[in-house]
């Protein structure tokens, strides 16, 4: 059985994700902080780990012990309006705490990713919207979200390894 990573399992989308791997035989590790999520929507099959997606050392210890062959990044924090008032909680979680992941993923070797971005990294863009249309962040959410898509990007060529990224419109 293949040891799934899912960052932010504790959580809506994380949750309902770890629930379907388990359901297809996947061994789940689950590492949440709980600062949003909830310890109630865990499944009872996962492994669970209380850390932070920004502690490289703990982080570190699990990727050793578990030896993930696929990353499902869906931890990061969410409100449009509270990135606007607190952009260096943002940048710190959300790129910061992306980087993280990506570092270990390249020591690691794994070979997929998958991050939970958002359509804010369109922008206000009005009609119908495709993975061409430009993106233009209006929100520091949003910005935030759009550097780590590049940095995936980027660590991809790098690393060998497969992304598919998520932009949401409505959950």
């Amino acid at each position: 059985m293949k040891n799934i990573l899912l960052t932010g399992g504790a959580g809506y989308i994380g949750s309902h994700a770890a629930r379907l791997l388990i359901k297809k035989k996947y061994n789940v590790v689950i590492i949440d902080n709980l600062s949003t999520g909830s310890k109630k929507l865990l499944p009872d099959k996962a492994k669970f780990y209380n850390l932070d997606i920004k502690d490289y050392v703990s982080l570190d210890k699990v990727f050793s012990k578990h030896k993930f062959s696929s990353i499902m990044h869906f931890a990061g924090c969410l409100s449009v309006p509270e990135s606007q008032l607190n952009p260096k909680k943002y940048y710190l979680n959300n790129v910061f705490g992306t980087q993280v992941l990506l570092d270990l993923t390249k020591k690691y070797g794994l070979k997929n990713f998958i991050f939970s971005s958002t359509c804010a990294v369109y922008g206000g863009v009005r009609g119908s919207v495709t993975e061409k249309t430009l993106k233009n962040p209006e929100s520091y959410y949003g910005k935030t979200k759009d550097i780590c898509e590049e940095l995936i990007k980027s660590y991809s060529i790098r690393s060998k390894f497969q992304y598919v990224i998520l932009r949401y419109f409505n959950v």
